[in-house]
């Protein structure tokens, strides 16, 4: 078994935890990288790391195979409909059902929402259901959140840039990269 990720705040640059969970993988594009759910172990660090999970919740999940194969798919729901709302196309129908199915299952037994909207997990299952509920909030928020895709790895990220024209999920990673390149290309 593969040792977990070490999760760093340069793995949550998105500025939403929904698209933060669907950049766990190395990059997207050109090709897909590493996945950086690699075993249980990664996604507990990364529920805790993003304060979903408790601390001291210890094997919080009953089934962590299971829990792992939830995630990843919950991460694929988020490519296809966060993938749309960046090329601003319609959602698709089949990906959002299928989220919606995802948060519709813990509601009441793994999470309760407030008054006020703010869903708390109350079991490890529950916080996939949390971030199920995140990813359509997002989802279907007006077009004042403007969701990107990067234009070197494809992670997604908010687009709060004055102009909304933001081309790289984060400038010490990917613009740095493109600048060089750019900067080579111009040079040989």
């Amino acid at each position: 078994m593969s040792s977990a990720t070490a999760w760093t705040d340069d793995h949550f640059i998105a500025g939403d935890v929904a698209l933060d969970f669907a950049n766990t993988v190395y990059r997207r594009t050109p090709e897909m990288g590493a996945d950086l759910l690699n075993n249980i172990d990664a996604l507990t660090a990364w529920l805790r790391h993003t304060e979903l999970l408790p601390d001291d919740a210890r094997d919080p999940f009953e089934d962590s195979q299971a829990a792992l194969r939830q995630a990843r798919r919950l991460r694929e729901l988020f490519w296809a409909v966060f993938e749309a709302r960046a090329e601003g196309r319609e959602l698709p129908a089949n990906a959002l059902a299928d989220l919606l199915d995802a948060a519709r299952r813990g509601v009441g037994s793994d999470v309760t929402v407030g008054s006020d909207g703010s869903a708390t997990p109350l079991t490890a299952q529950g916080t996939l259901t949390v971030l199920a509920l995140y990813g359509i909030r997002l989802a279907l928020s007006p077009s004042s959140l403007p969701v990107r895709a990067c234009d070197r790895c494809g992670w997604f990220f908010i687009d709060t840039s004055r102009s909304r024209r933001r081309r790289w999920c984060s400038m010490k990673t990917c613009g740095n990269q493109a600048k060089a390149a750019r900067y080579r290309s111009s040079h040989v």
